[in-house]
């Protein structure tokens, strides 16, 4: 009967051994496999850390790329706007000197009246002169003068075939002697453009004919004397009236009717012979 107690307690001894054994292995399991985890998720998050950036990296490339394509597309949008608007100006510009041409045609004492474009004018001479797209052979000869915006512009200078170089009275080294009618009243005073002040932009006319009175407003137009025979073509209104240097005559200035700075076209008109 005690042999048989001592062997149940050695039974009972073993079993709790057994049962103490495999929770502490158990629980070191755990504790392991969580410190493995932690391991393995630490890793994943280093291998992760360059495709993140990566991806990131990627999406931003693509976000720059976008933002570009739509930029570039926005320019050339602009671009084509702002070409069809500045052609648009020019064309009714254009239209707007065709029209005050047409005006002035059946008030224009001259039996040759010739419409053209202007072709050339350049900078550095923008205020001298300028080309135009008729010649000899339509007609054009140096004793015809120019006329655009309602006004006298300029006067023909050299003849080609088919263009002629037009010297513009704004032309501060003018030579030519174009012969203006001042009217003041019901009197009228002839003179001479002799020049232009770049300055002041006003015409220069000296040489009168008489001493008669002449008054700020006084009316200027085309004398049809000399080379330049096409008479009453609107030159400008007086400004101030000046004594020159010597006190014998005066110097008339004059602001222009019309506006040369921005000519698209215009017409060369004359009487020849």
């Amino acid at each position: 009967m005690n042999r048989f107690k001592k062997s149940k307690y050695i039974i009972v001894l073993f079993v709790v051994i057994l049962v103490v054994s495999v929770f502490l292995v158990t629980t070191q399991s755990s504790t392991v496999v969580t410190k493995a985890g932690d391991g393995i998720s630490l890793i994943d998050r280093i291998v992760q850390k360059p495709f993140q950036w990566l991806e990131s990296t990627k999406s931003d490339l693509g976000n720059l790329t976008r933002a570009y394509n739509e930029n570039e597309t926005l320019k050339k949008e602009f671009y084509q706007m702002e070409k069809e608007k500045n052609e648009a100006d020019r064309l009714k510009e254009e239209n707007e000197q065709l029209r005050q041409l047409l005006d002035m045609k059946s008030k224009l004492n001259a039996t040759k009246l010739i419409a053209t474009d202007v072709i050339m004018r350049t900078p550095a001479t923008w205020k001298q002169e300028l080309t135009v797209n008729v010649g000899s052979q339509q007609g054009v000869t140096t004793s015809m003068l120019v006329v655009s915006g309602g006004g006298l512009v300029g006067s023909v200078e050299n003849v080609e075939d088919n263009s002629t170089v037009v010297n513009l009275l704004t032309n501060a080294e003018n030579t030519e002697k174009i012969s203006v009618k001042i009217q003041h009243g019901s009197n009228s005073i002839y003179g001479i453009i002799v020049g232009y002040d770049k300055e002041k932009e006003l015409l220069k006319i000296s040489q009168l004919n008489n001493s008669g009175d002449i008054s700020q407003g006084d009316k200027v137009v085309t004398g049809g004397l000399g080379n330049f025979n096409t008479t009453d073509i609107p030159v400008g209104e007086v400004v101030s009236v000046t004594p020159t240097n010597d006190y014998l005559t005066r110097e008339v200035m004059v602001k222009m009717h019309a506006d040369p700075m921005n000519l698209k076209v215009v017409e060369i008109v004359g009487n020849p012979s």
